[in-house]
């Protein structure tokens, strides 16, 4: 499948940005630049590449192709039979657009108009996941009236397929006319993945972004980047192991996962190490696909890894890794290789030092430090990961009150796990998390849900290329591929740009050393053969720190005793008092804790 793409003069700004899209999803795009306008349709069918079986289509293209009687009949008549697929965007109210549209559509659409904003949504078909994927069914808004027009028909016809609609009338919709599945997507404008992206949350984008992502992936087929798996997991910050925590208690939390079919994360501060309860320890080694624990820092002290100094950043995650390896020997329960900053607070410097520690990634509510010199971009954010920010996997997650449906479907289409974060308190009203699992489950019922280690690994975007190879995305530096067919498969796996810092030492497979690896700057990639129904895991290894560890000193390791002394008399006695809550915040500030 290669899709084509024609301008007269100039690239127009929204073709290119259509272009980049279409780049961006791994779709096989060309673009042709057209020398004369004069007998087009001839002309283009002298000219297009054969290789081509669809076309991106703007009106302000198709202008430079009229004849001073309108639009030729038989330049439509060329496109709908040359192409199995035509994609018609940046439409807006006006003569030329009402022509252009009833003329692909064989007068099944009548005019482009805008809309009445007034409580409008948008409103997706039930009966469309094979094109909008998670959002089918789904309702929410508002639209954007700066952007959005709808596309009126002439009459009601069942061969049109309403996908997208804005108050009855179609936003996004299809026809079949002649050999040719035309898209039609009445948005003005096309995001520009290269603008800067300050939030986690993309619903404010949709109009300008998804609809026309849509389009492109449905038209490409398997030669687009698609999510290989969809994952979730619900993350709980700083409880012990222990039988209660605040409003937490491990069986009840059992009981729900089982009963509402999700699992939970602890993430789990390291200082705690020697605290656990055998009892709770048994629970999750019984349990693991429902529960498990990941990092959380090493003393959960203020911002402390949001600190720029090298050595002690190597001492604290030196510290942590001990501290679990000693957690795992005397309790047998292994923890997941994935970070969890307290507070949510790191460097770049953390990024690059946690490399040398061989973490799978870091998961954390921002997809950058605060304060960053430089913003992600939307085309960054849409994906898995952010790996901006020291070459080093960056993977969001949402409070539970703060995530919408529309949130699930957005993270669900570009590959990024659904991740979810709260603390002890929401057990006061277990209801909320028995909600949030209905809903995903409801969203994408095919949804694992698993520990992070799992999730990270798994959350990769794979594409058939014309040769019969899957090629594989990495994000998380542990990930799996697996061959879901009858037959063996060749896979090239490939990790982006993994920043400054350590140069990789070699590539794990399975556990033992891979031999055959290359790297370009600082890309990865490797090719394998798999068997039929089977799967592999492959690890970067970076070289160990050889920086200096040293002891936090008495003072910090006082103030961390002190502190999370202090943290867990509020989450078991004070968080149902709040009088007393205020009194003791106000003490942890004065003592600087």
């Amino acid at each position: 499948m290669k899709l084509g793409l024609l301008y007269y003069r100039e690239l127009q700004p929204v073709d290119s940005r259509m272009l980049h899209l279409a780049e961006f999803l791994g779709i096989p795009c060309e673009v042709l630049a057209l020398t004369s306008v004069a007998e087009h349709a001839a002309y283009l069918a002298k000219i297009v590449p054969t290789s081509w079986s669809g076309l991106i289509i703007s009106p302000q293209l198709m202008k430079e192709l009229v004849t001073e009687n309108g639009i030729a009949s038989s330049l439509i008549s060329f496109l709908l039979s040359r192409f199995s697929h035509l994609i018609v965007h940046g439409l807006r109210p006006g003569d030329f657009d009402n022509k252009l549209v009833a003329a692909l559509s064989r007068g099944r659409f009548q005019s482009v108009q805008n809309i009445d904003t007034k409580n409008r949504v948008y409103d997706v078909a039930a009966e469309s996941r094979d094109i909008c994927g998670a959002f089918s069914g789904m309702s929410f808004g508002p639209v954007n009236p700066r952007n959005d027009c709808v596309i009126h028909l002439a009459a009601s016809d069942p061969t049109v397929r309403q996908l997208i609609s804005i108050g009855g009338h179609p936003f996004m919709a299809t026809v079949r006319s002649q050999g040719a599945e035309v898209l039609f997507v009445a948005s003005e404008d096309v995001l520009d993945l290269n603008d800067k992206c300050p939030t986690t949350s993309l619903a404010e984008y949709f109009s300008r972004l998804l609809p026309h992502a849509m389009a492109l992936r449905y038209a490409a087929g398997a030669n687009c980047w698609r999510p290989s798996e969809a994952h979730a997991s619900i993350i709980i910050d700083d409880p012990l192991l222990r039988n209660n925590y605040g409003f937490l208690n491990f069986k009840s939390l059992l009981s729900l996962t089982k009963q509402h079919d999700f699992h939970t994360t602890i993430a789990f501060i390291p200082h705690n190490f020697r605290r656990s309860a055998p009892r709770i320890i048994r629970m999750f080694r019984e349990n693991p696909s429902r529960l498990s624990i990941c990092y959380h820092g090493n003393d959960h002290t203020e911002a402390e890894f949001a600190s720029t100094d090298w050595a002690l950043l190597h001492t604290l995650f030196h510290i942590a890794g001990q501290r679990m390896d000693a957690h795992y020997k005397m309790t047998g329960l292994p923890c997941d290789k994935v970070m969890v900053f307290p507070q949510e607070q790191f460097s770049e410097e953390a990024l690059t030092v946690i490399k040398s520690h061989n973490f799978y990634g870091v998961v954390n509510s921002a997809a950058h430090p605060p304060h960053p010199t430089v913003w992600p971009t939307i085309g960054e954010v849409a994906q898995p990961a952010v790996r901006r920010y020291g070459g080093f996997p960056i993977f969001s997650r949402t409070l539970i009150h703060h995530l919408r449906s529309e949130d699930i479907a957005f993270n669900l289409f570009f590959g990024r796990p659904v991740l979810l974060v709260d603390h002890h308190e929401v057990f006061r009203h277990p209801e909320r998390v028995i909600e949030i699992a209905t809903r995903i489950n409801s969203v994408e019922p095919q949804i694992r849900w698993s520990n992070l280690a799992t999730a990270l690994s798994g959350s990769t975007l794979k594409r058939t290329a014309a040769d019969g190879t899957y090629h594989v995305r990495a994000y998380s530096h542990t990930v799996r591929a697996s061959n879901d067919t009858d037959s063996a498969g060749r896979f090239s796996i490939e990790w982006g740009n993994s920043g400054d810092g350590p140069s990789i030492e070699q590539v794990l497979m399975d556990g033992a050393a891979y031999p055959s690896f290359e790297t370009k700057g600082s890309a990865v990639r490797l090719s394998v053969e798999l068997a039929p129904n089977s799967s592999a895991t492959f690890s970067l290894v970076y070289p160990s720190a050889h920086a200096p560890v040293r002891s936090l000193g008495l003072r910090k390791n006082v103030q961390a005793l002190l502190r999370r002394r202090l943290s867990e008399a509020r989450d078991n006695y004070l968080s149902k008092n709040q009088s007393l809550l205020t009194a003791v915040q106000a003490l942890r500030r004065v003592a600087g804790l």
